[in-house]
């Protein structure tokens, strides 16, 4: 249960941080271009982003799901899950 758990923030951590930057809404969130036109890579801009939805509560809206990382976790977690009792047969003890 715990390695579902550490997986799935993994995964989703890779995949959200992907989704962000590569969105044509979003972009430049943690690879940036500076004043004197350096590409850099700023992961603390991710990890505001990440932690956002525990500071300001419209994060938990519905249309702004796609850019809250404990929806994405939550969702993951879940096909995680699904894929452990389809490989398995058994459901994962909490």
């Amino acid at each position: 249960m715990v390695n579902n758990i550490i997986y799935s923030f993994i995964i989703t951590f890779i995949l959200f941080g992907l989704y962000v930057e590569l969105n044509s809404h979003m972009t430049n969130i943690w690879w940036r271009i500076d004043d004197a036109g350096n590409k850099q890579i700023i992961i603390s801009n991710l990890f505001r982003l990440i932690f956002a939805p525990i500071k300001y509560l419209f994060y938990w809206n519905p249309i702004m799901w796609d850019i809250n990382f404990f929806i994405w976790w939550i969702i993951i977690y879940i096909i995680i899950c699904q894929i452990y009792i389809i490989k398995y047969r058994k459901v994962p003890k909490i």
